[in-house]
């Protein structure tokens, strides 16, 4: 690329790599330096990363542990230098990494919110314009933020943290799992907070390990592999990518453990104790608006879905994916893919989604369900592997699906030659 100019793309990175040294002993620092010969190996966590990201795009980093997500983020951030390559990245940058790691322990809460303040080039006076802002964010009081850091709870850890980082208008955001600390009621403020970032065209690097977020997200991806790009384009197609290998990595015994399906018609998920809104019941239903486990193809079925409401007039959307039995997936949708408003009620909810000419083949399946926010990103409650039934066609129907179709035959048609 020879892009470096072009001032559309606040993030370039040309042929960036990473690599760390690891000495099987202390002192071979020290005889690598006088010998000047290598007494170390080589751990390449990043090779040959090269990417631009558009003003306004935002981008998806994905990949298993250890491939090097993080390592990229941290370059990009500036806390990490890379061995090799070129970065450019235009603007003011705001990381969400390791939230609060910058922290001095022995400092209050107030002292390391202007130590931190300081780090990202703000004057005493404007943090001091800052910090109420930052203070109500993060729910702290003043008795809280005077006690040293090393007292807090890690909510209250993470909290302060995620406050600082994002109390400036980056221009630049990177996120790197951020929505996966603290408890749901931060996690749906950060979602907000990351959002109105969104909406207001700032450039966001989203790195996560829930695909459907980054699916929600983004609108092209990447996909790291042992430090090296394997992919990386349209969010959806790199996704399903990423997807397919990791069902191909799975044996057949982990598949058959996974696909286990619990007795019963519905056991929900534990929801957490901040959820506003629960999951109580699922159900498949026939043609007779009755409870089933098997069904015949092209028969008119449903799924209804029963919703504690915690709290009142909350707004939520809601989700299912009908799986086989070897969890691929066939079929996905929420309430607001469909165009539909979130649900806002202030008694318990009873949704239906209706199936008409139910087009599945013979075979065994299950259902996953999410109640998610008003955004649909935030997951509030879920039930995954339930409500087992099994669909049955006529002998001739093979495959997973049947399609309407017709044949048009043309007997005894004359040659035009």
């Amino acid at each position: 690329m020879n892009t470096f100019a072009a001032s559309h793309f606040p993030i370039i990175l040309e042929d960036v790599s990473k690599a760390y040294r690891f000495y099987a002993r202390p002192s071979d620092r020290l005889r690598e330096l006088i010998l000047r010969r290598p007494f170390h190996k080589a751990f390449w966590a990043l090779k040959g990363v090269s990417l631009e990201v558009e003003k306004g795009e935002t981008f998806g980093l994905i990949g298993e542990n250890g491939a090097g997500k993080s390592t990229l983020l941290k370059v990009m951030a500036g806390t990490i230098r890379p061995t090799s390559g070129q970065i450019k990245i235009e603007g003011m940058v705001s990381a969400l990494l390791e939230l609060g790691s910058g922290f001095h322990p022995e400092l209050s809460g107030r002292e390391n919110v202007f130590m931190q303040s300081a780090l990202l080039g703000f004057s005493q006076h404007e943090t001091e314009d800052l910090y109420p802002q930052i203070a109500e964010f993060a729910e702290l009081d003043e008795g809280i933020l005077a006690r040293p850091v090393k007292t807090y709870s890690s909510g209250m850890f993470v909290r302060l943290g995620f406050a600082v980082a994002t109390s400036v208008s980056p221009d630049v955001l990177l996120v790197d799992e951020a929505l996966s600390v603290g408890d749901m009621h931060f996690q749906k403020k950060s979602l907000d907070r990351i959002m109105g970032f969104r909406g207001s065209g700032k450039t966001v690097l989203f790195c996560s390990h829930n695909m459907y977020q980054v699916r929600s997200l983004c609108q092209r991806a990447l996909w790291l592999r042992d430090g090296n790009m394997e992919a990386i384009g349209d969010t959806e197609e790199v996704v399903a990518a990423y997807e397919a290998y990791q069902l191909k990595k799975e044996s057949p015994e982990e598949v058959d453990a996974e696909s286990e399906l619990v007795l019963g018609n519905f056991l929900p998920a534990e929801a957490g104790s901040s959820s506003p809104a629960r999951l109580i019941n699922v159900a498949v239903l026939d043609h007779n608006g009755q409870e089933a486990t098997r069904l015949e193809t092209r028969s008119d079925s449903s799924v209804a879905i029963e919703v504690e409401v915690v709290q009142p007039g909350i707004p939520f959307h809601l989700a299912l994916v009908v799986q086989r039995n070897d969890n691929i997936n066939i079929f996905f949708t929420t309430t607001a893919a469909d165009g539909m408003p979130p649900i806002s009620a202030k008694k318990n909810t009873r949704a239906v989604l209706n199936l008409p000419g139910f087009p599945l083949l013979s075979g065994d399946y299950k259902l996953c369900v999410y109640v998610l926010d008003d955004h649909a990103i935030q997951v509030y409650d879920m039930a995954e592997g339930i409500c087992p039934f099994t669909m049955r066609a006529n002998p001739s129907g093979m495959g997973i699906v049947t399609l309407s179709h017709y044949w048009h035959v043309e007997s005894d048609v004359a040659n035009h030659e």
